[in-house]
């Protein structure tokens, strides 16, 4: 049975990248198994993922397209077998992601290659874009170095979650003036986002370590308890394009664990502003 799902298996990632993946590839079995052309296959998914230009190649490697990029007659089994793949991934799961520099994306290439490919890792900054735009009732933002460039790739996200009511919460260090070492970086990006907020800025929770030391250290992206990028890019171009980074997108009862944990941190350095 391994070897029978593993074609299926790039298929599968590139699915867990859409922020609904067991309604995404039900709807890609529903629209084979009546007769929907391979085109259109093919549109629906890339419409829901971030590596869209992989879709094809995904389904080719998995049998339920032809190389004329027509269904195939098992195309719908196929995808069938991908949805239940992809529901069991969504209870308790994880993906690599990585930020590649241009130094090494050659050797990723090679090594996705030899290794049966497509099925690249995730990228950093698409990842956290796609956790960010996934929230809808609470997002969290943790890290210790942040940028204006990446608070305004996530202030879009930001806006439209508090807009319809929910609430967001950002960890970070040195905004205020009593820190040593006090952040010109983090508190404009902090601004860029207190901006995004606008009206409903009253929803976003901003907490900051302002001791000697780093304090917080973590990189946490986490969208309603369901969904969270965890690993060592800070938001900043260097932790997203510039250096080798290496972390994971987590799904299931890891996301709420790491969530509890995350708002007694927000709740301890509150606590601690305010003393």
């Amino acid at each position: 049975m391994a070897r029978v799902l593993e074609p299926l298996r790039p298929l599968v990632s590139l699915l867990l990248q859409a922020s609904d993946p067991v309604g995404t590839a039900a709807a890609a079995t529903d629209l084979a198994a009546a007769g929907g052309t391979g085109a259109e296959v093919t549109a629906l998914i890339a419409n829901a993922v971030t590596d869209r230009r992989l879709v094809s190649y995904a389904l080719l490697h998995a049998s339920v397209l032809d190389e004329a990029g027509q269904l195939t007659g098992a195309a719908p089994l196929l995808l069938a077998r991908a949805h239940a793949m992809a529901a069991m991934s969504v209870e308790d799961g994880w993906e690599l992601v990585l930020t590649v520099p241009a130094f090494l994306k050659d050797s990723l290439g090679t090594m996705s290659r030899d290794n049966g490919g497509p099925g690249l890792p995730l990228d950093t900054g698409r990842t956290i874009r796609l956790v960010a735009e996934s929230a809808q009732t609470h997002l969290v933002i943790a890290a210790p170095y942040l940028h204006p460039s990446l608070a305004m790739a996530l202030a879009p996200a930001l806006a439209t979650l508090l807009a319809a009511g929910g609430t967001a919460t950002l960890i970070t260090r040195a905004l205020g003036w009593s820190a040593p070492d006090r952040s010109d970086a983090n508190v404009e990006a902090v601004a860029v986002l207190r901006e995004a907020a606008g009206m409903a800025s009253g929803r976003l929770k901003v907490c900051s370590w302002d001791e000697s030391g780093l304090g917080v250290h973590f990189k946490v992206v986490l969208a309603d308890d369901q969904l969270a990028y965890v690993g060592s890019a800070n938001l900043t171009p260097g932790g997203t394009a510039a250096h080798a980074e290496a972390g994971v997108l987590l799904r299931g009862k890891q996301v709420r664990s790491l969530s509890r944990w995350l708002h007694v941190v927000a709740d301890e350095l509150t606590r601690r502003s305010v003393g």
